[in-house]
């Protein structure tokens, strides 16, 4: 029962998020379609795991074509999936060659099996993969060289976990200064929470490691021990799952909306200054930053001029990205409302539309990461203040 439950969780878990993100998704190329598709490589994995422990050596050794294939292809998979939704454009060619190391070892694994005899089959699958007794392991032989292939695939795995989690938070890194020189509320735009997927990936990648290295004899005969893996793989799986389906479609339109504007044009550089001062008018005068919606191109369409311009003349004169150049306009009116005795009533959610913020959680913690404090403090902290001033003033005034 023990080992039914710790060899169908996962299988259960990957089943139920590739039918959501597969079959939900009328649009091909889709991101949560490739999530999809590592669900379904999941899906196949773990499989190839049940049969595996259930002892169906033979049937295994024709499937471990088919683990190879699915456990090379996840992380080419994840990091596709990252890129769709950063909005870049992936064509069919470039997304081929994330899988040649999948499609080689499947390949060479699924031709030496049919070459080799039923008795090679199962001393592979029982003295090599079970046991790891090496010594029997000939290298000149088809057998040896199945051997060489499963350990190389362990090997690229490392090479892969590794390459595929960097190159994601670099992806997200630099779309999210994208959406910070566009939005001025970024609140659920950004890719912020690929680092939590890639802490998950990660922990599945080094619980996969080391029980590759503790052995698969060892929780064999200990069935009890397959639930460790198993809560770990199934719990990484489900929030890896949760948090895809979490994600909108805004992030592609972003990026729509960026790459319809016209290209940089060169303005000469005594206008900047005039620019410049257009820029401030429109936030001091104007108020544009009460404007929760406020884009870049809303600025630059008020000013007639470009909005690749307009981010980088607030980027180099303002030393800030469009976000926090708008969000210290509006920290300054929120300090406005939060000091005015007219707006003691106010909530904080009020203050925080009237100052432009997206919500009051934006507003919080944009307000603590400048202030050190939550709002509600610092208007405590300056009622007292203003407290304090006023009865020294009494107290000067009576003579005291």
């Amino acid at each position: 029962m023990i080992k039914a439950i710790a060899l169908l969780t996962p299988i259960y878990v990957s089943f139920f998020w590739c039918s959501v993100f597969i079959f939900s998704q009328k649009e091909q190329r889709h991101p949560k379609n490739y999530l999809g598709y590592l669900m379904l490589m999941a899906l196949l994995l773990y499989i190839s795991h049940a049969i595996f422990f259930n002892n169906l050596y033979i049937v295994y050794s024709y499937i471990e074509s088919i683990y190879f294939f699915s456990m090379l292809s996840m992380y080419p998979l994840y990091y596709i999936y990252i890129l769709l939704r950063s909005g870049k454009s992936i064509s069919v060619k470039s997304q081929l060659k994330h899988f040649l190391p999948a499609i080689i070892l499947f390949t060479l694994s699924l031709t030496s099996t049919f070459l080799i005899s039923s008795d090679d089959r199962i001393l592979y699958v029982k003295d090599i993969l079970m046991d790891k007794n090496l010594k029997v392991l000939n290298m000149y032989s088809l057998t040896g060289l199945k051997g060489i292939f499963f350990f190389t695939a362990r090997l690229i795995l490392v090479v892969q976990v590794i390459f595929y989690a960097s190159s994601g938070i670099k992806t997200a890194n630099e779309f999210n200064k994208k959406v910070a020189n566009y939005y001025s509320n970024i609140e659920g735009r950004t890719l912020q929470w690929v680092r939590d997927l890639n802490i998950a990936i990660l922990i599945v990648a080094v619980a996969s490691i080391s029980f590759s290295f503790i052995g698969r004899s060892y929780f064999s005969k200990h069935e009890i021990s397959l639930l460790i893996p198993s809560f770990i793989f199934s719990s990484v799986l489900f929030y890896i799952g949760f948090k895809g389906n979490q994600q909108t479609d805004q992030l592609e339109k972003m990026i729509e909306e960026n790459d319809n504007q016209e290209e940089f044009a060169a303005i000469k550089s005594e206008h900047e200054e005039k620019l410049k001062s257009q820029i401030i008018k429109q936030f001091e005068m104007d108020k544009v930053h009460t404007n929760p919606d406020l884009r870049i191109t809303t600025i630059s369409e008020k000013l007639g001029t470009n909005r690749t311009y307009i981010s980088r003349l607030i980027n180099e004169e303002f030393g800030m990205n469009f976000n926090e150049f708008v969000n210290k306009y509006r920290l300054t009116e929120a300090k406005e409302l939060l000091c005015s005795k007219n707006h003691n009533i106010y909530t904080m959610e009020h203050i925080a539309e009237m100052a432009g913020f997206g919500s009051a959680a934006s507003f919080s913690r944009v307000f603590k990461e400048s202030e050190g404090l939550t709002p509600g403090n610092y208007r405590n902290k300056m009622q007292n203040n203003s407290h304090n001033t006023s009865n020294e003033k009494k107290e000067i005034s009576s003579g005291r």
